[in-house]
């Protein structure tokens, strides 16, 4: 019999090729496709990410590129004229050279979907962002308190005298002969200051004279003596006198006030014009011994003067006295930031926050 053969075609088609075995192209095949599926995951997901026109990423960028203007003008802002929880108006340093500041204001009405709008130098509103669903302004203040004294004033009260029923002196008012009442009053320990409202002294006038003497408040020196600083002056006329007798005679000050409560002052009397002796003063002579007051008389128109030991006019200086009182606290607003919230879009996670440090920190209102 005849052995029966496989056909040599067939044995060849069943022979590997070489390069691969079997095995090896099962493997290939398995590992290209976990890396065209992972290709394709990864497509989907990075077209899944790709924001649309109306996302919160988009939203977000467009909110930040709002915002970003706002902070940079804020920052210097030197004044803010008016501010709430939606608008906010501020003046910055010139821009343009026209030597005035520049107004800026930016607000939203509050009104979901309306815009953010911003004015420049009170022109017409201009469109910052469209769509806006939230815009809030806060603000970082910082309050110094300050006590300013305060003082409480008297009513008129008698602040400095002398009289007497003993000793009368007369005072002779003349071209050479002038004379100087150094006082100082006494005064409550809390006094801050006091002013000088009138004086009252005695006088009377000779027979037929007529002239005219100056009386004045003059600041001493250390000394006591009238230093020629003349705080407020009047006018005695002769013509007002009796030469039958002394009569009392009154001068109201208004200018002489603020005086240290450590100060004394000089009630200066001296010839200004008219007859020699026009005028003569009452007081006494010797035996004054009353403290803060020492009379002084000059016989060369004030180039010097001499002590009158144990003398002195009658007089009486009245005025009012400052003393402390509670101080008074005010307070001063600065403001140090600006925070600023802004949402365009229905998505919360749009919303942008940030702040504005106000390099001036300008004063504010509470």
């Amino acid at each position: 019999m005849r052995k029966s053969h496989k056909p040599r075609s067939a044995i060849r088609n069943l022979q590997v090729r070489p390069g691969f075995s079997l095995l090896e192209m099962a493997v290939a095949m398995a590992v290209t496709s976990v890396i065209l599926l992972g290709i394709g995951s990864a497509m989907l997901l990075a077209g899944r990410a790709m924001p649309d026109a109306h996302g919160p990423a988009l939203e977000s960028v467009a909110g930040a590129d709002a915002v970003e203007p706002i902070i940079a003008e804020l920052q210097y802002a030197v004044a803010v004229n008016q501010r709430s929880a939606r608008m906010i108006e501020f003046t910055v340093a010139d821009r343009n050279g026209d030597q005035t500041p520049e107004v800026i204001r930016y607000k939203w009405s509050g009104v979901a979907g309306d815009p953010l709008t911003r004015r420049y130098n009170g022109g017409a509103a201009v469109q910052v962002l469209a769509n806006i669903r939230d815009f809030g302004l806060s603000y970082d203040l910082q309050m110094i308190s300050t006590e300013i004294p305060q003082g409480n004033e008297s009513a008129e009260t008698l602040l400095s005298s002398y009289s007497s029923l003993q000793d009368y002196h007369d005072y002779s008012i003349k071209g050479s002969e002038w004379y100087s009442e150094y006082f100082r009053p006494v005064l409550p320990a809390n006094a801050v200051s006091w002013k000088v409202t009138r004086v009252r002294f005695y006088a009377k006038t000779s027979w037929g004279a007529n002239g005219r003497d100056r009386v004045q408040l003059q600041t001493p020196t250390a000394g006591g003596l009238p230093s020629g600083n003349v705080l407020e002056e009047r006018t005695l006329a002769s013509s007002s006198l009796s030469w039958l007798g002394y009569l009392l005679q009154e001068m109201t000050y208004t200018q002489v006030s603020g005086l240290s409560p450590q100060q004394g002052l000089c009630l200066v009397l001296q010839w200004a014009s008219g007859d020699d002796e026009a005028c003569k003063l009452l007081g006494q002579a010797p035996n004054v011994t009353a403290p803060h007051i020492t009379l002084r008389k000059s016989t060369d128109n004030a180039v010097s003067w001499s002590l009158r030991s144990g003398e002195s006019l009658f007089f009486w200086v009245y005025g009012t006295v400052t003393t402390t009182g509670t101080p008074q606290i005010q307070n001063t607003y600065y403001l140090n930031a600006v925070r600023v919230r802004l949402r365009a879009g229905t998505d919360n996670q749009a919303t942008v926050q940030t702040s504005a440090r106000i390099v001036n920190r300008p004063e504010v209102t509470q």
